[in-house]
């Protein structure tokens, strides 16, 4: 029978509930490696840990556990929370977080087939780093930018207030084209083939490409098995809103997942539609259904999806590759 550790991480300290011979058992770690190595010596090695995805925080109490042969499962928060709020929990502590994030794992994972966390290669935790920095960069030049849009409407805009923004905004976008340049050139690396057979596709650009590669960790965690796992996981699954008779709302994507690569992808969907010939060909059918050109689009970005995943899988080119 699974026996499951949950553990509830901050940045400082790290909270652990398991049970054993029908006893709870809570107890309050440091984050450092002495207390890692007393964490894993009360608990044993067979028990499978289980953790959020918090930020950074939990990278290197996993990548220790991993490195220790321990298995370990780090959730998306937001499949944690649903859970705390299916069973009523009011009370919001580390030590009652950790006790349900052990009662989550008992619950999901008793019988499920369980794929344990591996820590990323090192050339993928460098895009990551490198993609973190690059969409904070992208933040806050949206906001530099909307902020130099409305003072443009002031009729006696200071001189030294524009020129602060306009050097603000030079900068962020210089230094956006920098971590551009770093991100391809590591891919074209290391990545060099996959790298080539994605942008073979028409209407995938760089930039996707690169994503492609950091998120599937150079195609290791989703193969062409799991092309539907990797949809869901970047939150592009359809969800559809019904109930009974009466109740039928539109149709959504489940946008819980990497909100960039979605985005790349829905931008890639215009071009694909004019340029990719199955993308063109998926999106006059649809049409001629009458569709909403979003629907469309969504449908084209899945498109290019499974046509990634085939040119990885066959090892060819998209010119002869049908996915």
């Amino acid at each position: 029978m699974r026996e499951f550790t949950g553990i509830d991480i901050s940045k400082k300290t790290f909270d652990i509930y398991f049970e054993q011979n029908g006893q709870g058992t809570h107890v309050c770690f440091n984050q450092n490696k002495q207390d890692y190595k007393r964490f894993i010596n009360l608990i044993g090695k067979e028990r499978i840990c289980i953790m959020e995805a918090t930020g950074n925080y939990h990278v290197k109490l996993s990548r220790f556990l991993y490195e220790n042969k321990l298995k370990v499962l780090v959730e998306n928060p937001l499949k944690i929370k649903r859970f705390l709020q299916m069973r009523l929990q009011r009370n919001k502590t580390d030590k009652a977080d950790s006790k349900m994030i052990y009662e989550y794992g008992k619950m999901v994972f008793i019988e499920k087939e369980i794929v344990g966390w591996k820590p990323d290669s090192n050339e993928i935790a460098e895009l990551k780093q490198y993609d973190t920095v690059r969409q904070q960069f992208t933040k806050q030049l949206t906001a530099l930018t909307n902020t130099q849009e409305a003072m443009g409407q002031l009729s006696d805009l200071q001189e030294q207030v524009d020129g602060a923004l306009k050097l603000m905004i030079k900068h962020l976008k210089d230094a956006l084209n920098q971590l551009d340049m770093q991100m391809q050139q590591i891919v074209e690396t290391h990545h060099k083939d996959s790298y080539k057979l994605l942008t073979s596709i028409p209407g995938v650009g760089p930039k996707t490409a690169t994503m492609m590669i950091c998120l599937t960790d150079g195609f290791r965690k989703f193969d062409a098995k799991r092309v539907k796992p990797f949809i869901s996981y970047i939150g592009m699954s359809p969800r559809t809103y019904e109930s009974g008779t009466s109740v039928k709302g539109a149709g959504h994507i489940t946008k819980v997942g990497n909100g960039r690569l979605r985005t790349l992808l829905y931008l890639c969907s215009w071009t694909a539609k004019r340029v990719n010939p199955q993308c063109a060909e998926l999106h006059k059918r649809l049409f001629e259904k009458g569709k909403p050109e979003k629907v469309i689009k969504v449908a084209i970005a899945h498109k290019l999806v499974r046509q990634m995943f085939g040119v990885i899988k066959s090892g060819s080119s998209f010119s002869t590759v049908r996915a």
